[in-house]
């Protein structure tokens, strides 16, 4: 198992053990918990990911951390794109929708001061893998 995947297990059990009291934020970046439903299995899926201030609810990557694969959550998310989320301590319904590459580029530079790796992340996935990072915006339905 890679390293970040005892990162993910260990935070994804703290932010559930403490409703979201710890573990909204990691080295300084907000992260949202969000509950996915599984595109094959149905089953729910927890994992959380970093994510971005957006007046309609929040931004997040689907990055991977610019690896050449898109993350699971994106295609679980494809499938079934309304699902619950926790942002720190308070729980929401979302629908998600990919965003226009006009509203990346207005958001770009808030989402790169908050978190600088996601332009790393862009520049590998594309010159690396050529893969397109599509960015999601999680607009709280209720």
């Amino acid at each position: 198992m890679a390293d970040w995947q005892w990162v993910t297990r260990v935070h994804r059990a703290i932010y559930s053990a403490t409703g979201g009291r710890i573990g909204g934020n990691l080295m300084g970046i907000p992260m949202v918990m969000m509950h996915t439903i599984g595109a094959r299995s149905g089953e729910r899926r927890s994992i959380p990911v970093a994510c971005y201030p957006h007046p309609e609810g929040l931004l997040v990557l689907a990055s991977n951390n610019g690896g050449p694969k898109m993350p699971a959550w994106w295609h679980n998310m494809r499938a079934h794109p309304e699902f619950d989320i926790q942002f720190k301590r308070e729980s929401r319904r979302v629908r998600a929708e990919e965003i226009s590459e006009d509203e990346r580029l207005k958001y770009w530079d808030e989402m790169a001061e908050i978190n600088p790796r996601v332009v790393h992340y862009w520049h590998t996935a594309q010159s690396e893998y050529n893969r397109r990072i599509p960015v999601i915006l999680l607009r709280t339905i209720r």
